[in-house]
């Protein structure tokens, strides 16, 4: 789970609908690079005044309010460049990261699985796929993406995390435990493999803490540790049927320790599913 959605419109290139243009690209990634949401929207904007076909101007705009986090406004635009372009699949794809932003986790699974029809090679890294899994309660299903995304994305504690998760859905977290996905040294360090040995029943939530606190063998900065730290504590809890502690501890994540990863994204959306 090391890749960061923001400014995805940095690779649309690779998906160009009209080679023709790369000005506007260049553009809007330029401004996106001084953070100038303003201009960068002003130069889609501008572009769909002038071309109101201009099925990448949408989806470029589409990326510009993703990283906004104008969600509706890019689920709004992203369906608008398949209306005039259907074959722009990675607007499917982008489309349904906006619904599961929006908590909209059936539209979001629906368009991912749209995703990998028409491009099957994404299908076993698809991690995000898998957390809209675990939120619409298919959790076999789950297990079985992160199975994939564990060979695809090899030393990653977040995949083996979120295959436990849902296994223990399935199976209950003691027989989890034995099927527990094998990390040997993630590369974000001791507070990473912290959380994973709490997860497998060797260390406990305030170690996850200490760790974190300490910084010991990561040069991830002390916002990202205390953010994943209370995360991951609190889906902890979730697994092992402590609804109250999970939700304190996803809130404190969410609230005093923002970052800009997408597990924040997903840390609101979970906040707002599980909100009594």
């Amino acid at each position: 789970m090391r890749y960061l959605f923001a400014m995805a419109f940095l690779v649309a290139g690779t998906y160009s609908m009209a080679d023709d243009k790369p000005s506007l690209r260049d553009q809007v990634t330029a401004a996106m690079k001084q953070n100038d949401v303003a201009k960068a929207l002003k130069l889609a904007d501008d572009a769909i005044k002038a071309d109101p076909k201009n099925a990448e101007a949408y989806f470029i705009r589409a990326n510009v309010y993703m990283t906004d986090k104008k969600f509706e406004k890019a689920v709004a635009d992203f369906t608008k460049t398949l209306k005039l372009e259907p074959k722009v699949y990675p607007a499917l794809n982008q489309r349904g990261i906006a619904y599961f932003k929006l908590a909209r986790i059936a539209d979001s699974l629906k368009d991912f699985d749209a995703y990998i029809e028409k491009v099957p090679q994404a299908a076993a890294a698809h991690w995000q796929r898998g957390l809209a899994l675990y939120y619409a309660d298919k959790f076999a299903e789950g297990v079985q993406q992160f199975t994939t995304s564990d060979k695809a994305e090899p030393e990653d504690v977040e995949n083996a995390i979120w295959h436990f998760l849902c296994n223990a859905r399935v199976q209950g977290v003691e027989k989890a435990r034995k099927e527990f996905l094998k990390v040997k040294a993630d590369p974000r360090g001791a507070y990473m493999m912290t959380i994973y040995k709490m997860f497998t029943g060797v260390a406990k939530p305030e170690d996850v803490f200490k760790v974190a606190e300490s910084g010991e063998g990561s040069k991830d900065p002390e916002q990202i540790r205390r953010f994943y730290a209370h995360y991951y504590v609190g889906m902890y809890y979730e697994a092992i049927g402590e609804a109250k502690k999970s939700y304190e501890e996803l809130k404190t994540a969410h609230d005093k320790y923002p970052i800009g990863h997408y597990m924040m994204d997903v840390a609101r959306v979970h906040l707002q599913l599980r909100k009594t």
